[in-house]
């Protein structure tokens, strides 16, 4: 059983260039801005390609339908708020608002989490791609502590959404 407030969580990632081309592939979407670097860099002004916006969402149906199990999914929609590129993993949490009976009401954030650099005793131990690439001045970065040492990442909305289920 579900009870307001309670948090699901579904993690995926890092997302790859070549997952990106496979759903291009399959999906029929070959926008040069997913699957050419050259043209996403200097005619699409993105410092490298992006993610498809459905490819994410994907994932949050993924979340919605393990909730709902043996049940249904009556509604799913949402905002497209921000990009999610090559080395990124992406969070989803589902928040239950409302139950009425086998009648749940979700709200879903998503998150594309950007793996930067880590560094130990003010060395820098290991770069990614995000670090040459993607941050813009402004964006919040945040650190973790991790076995290799101190882990910069960014953070930033990449979906809002909204889901109702039956629960069977």
């Amino acid at each position: 059983m579900v009870e307001v407030g309670q948090k699901f969580e579904l993690k995926m990632g890092p997302i790859t260039r070549e997952q990106i081309l496979e759903y291009a592939n399959a999906s029929g979407d070959r926008n040069p801005i997913h699957i050419d670097e050259k043209f996403a860099t200097e005619r699409g002004g993105l410092n490298g390609v992006i993610a498809h916006g459905m490819l994410s969402f994907g994932f949050i149906n993924r979340l919605v339908s393990d909730i709902a199990g043996n049940g249904k999914v009556l509604k799913i929609g949402c905002e497209m708020r921000g990009m999610v590129r090559p080395g990124d993993d992406v969070v989803s949490v589902a928040t239950v608002k409302e139950v009425n009976g086998k009648h749940v009401k979700l709200e879903i954030i998503q998150n594309s989490v950007m793996p930067l650099k880590i560094e130990k005793n003010g060395q820098i131990i290991k770069t990614y791609e995000g670090d040459r690439k993607w941050p813009k001045e402004g964006e919040r970065i945040s650190t973790k502590e991790t076995p290799e040492g101190t882990l910069y990442y960014r953070e930033a909305l990449s979906i809002k959404a909204t889901a109702e289920i039956e629960l069977a």
